[in-house]
């Protein structure tokens, strides 16, 4: 394990910090720069760290991406790697690389909007409650949110059968906030999935079948460094990711 994985496992205090560095605390292993936290708590905490990190920038596909230096260059030789045999890593929108706290803000609200109109047409929930919850901070919502969904069966993920966490990242909690996720147009593509780990880049959230982090390890280091590997199906295979292996802490 790296020191800064073991160091961010070691200062988990509370069940939510928990929950996500089980869900995306594979980003400590990085070779590059780790976020100094579990969860950002504002938009000038990830500002503050942002501007800290020397970054590269390029054009994948249509899209403009920016990175950690070290994981675009990892990028742009996987791309390479796999253009000379006809193949091609591209962006799959426009905040496929960068995001900024307000971003991952964004997204956390759409979800919880809308599972909260849900529950609410359910009648699993009030009116009264649900307007409770809309009013907390995006960063107070979210062990709010995950214990609707761990205690009541209330999920907010896309189509409510699942945590809000297969769908969107907590606020602040994203692993696209230190510049080190990119998601993949071709993720299908398994030459592509080849090729990104050659150069270090792994799957790392599980059942974001896009989402690539940029760990700059072999996949062979991986179980050593205290990751283990898990497969979720995805329509007619099945696909890895790379997870922390908590046992131990």
């Amino acid at each position: 394990m790296t020191e800064a994985f073991t160091r961010m496992a070691a200062t988990v205090s509370s069940a939510v910090e928990s929950r996500l560095f089980s869900e995306y605390g594979a980003i400590f292993l990085t070779r590059a720069v780790p976020p100094p936290k579990i969860i950002f708590r504002d938009s000038s905490e990830v500002a503050s760290f942002q501007s800290s990190l020397a970054l590269g920038s390029a054009m994948l596909g249509d899209h403009f991406i920016e990175l950690q230096q070290e994981a675009m260059s990892a990028l742009l030789r996987a791309a390479a790697y796999i253009n000379e045999a006809n193949g091609a890593i591209t962006a799959r929108a426009e905040d496929a690389g960068r995001r900024s706290y307000d971003d991952t803000v964004r997204l956390w609200t759409r979800n919880v909007t809308r599972g909260l109109e849900h529950w609410q047409e359910e009648g699993r929930i009030t009116s009264g409650r649900a307007q409770e919850i809309i009013a907390l901070a995006p960063a107070d919502q979210v062990s709010v949110i995950l214990a609707l969904e761990d205690e009541e069966q209330l999920y907010f993920g896309t189509f409510f059968d699942k945590s809000i966490l297969y769908s969107v990242a907590a606020p602040g909690a994203s692993q696209h906030l230190a510049l080190l996720a990119f998601d993949v147009a071709e993720f299908e593509d398994s030459e592509v999935e080849r090729a990104l780990a050659r150069f270090g880049w792994h799957r790392t959230v599980a059942s974001d079948f896009p989402h690539f982090t940029y760990l700059g390890h072999e996949e062979e280091a991986l179980p050593r460094l205290g990751l283990k590997k898990i497969a979720r199906p995805y329509k007619e295979r099945d696909y890895f990711f790379w997870v922390p292996e908590l046992d131990g802490f």
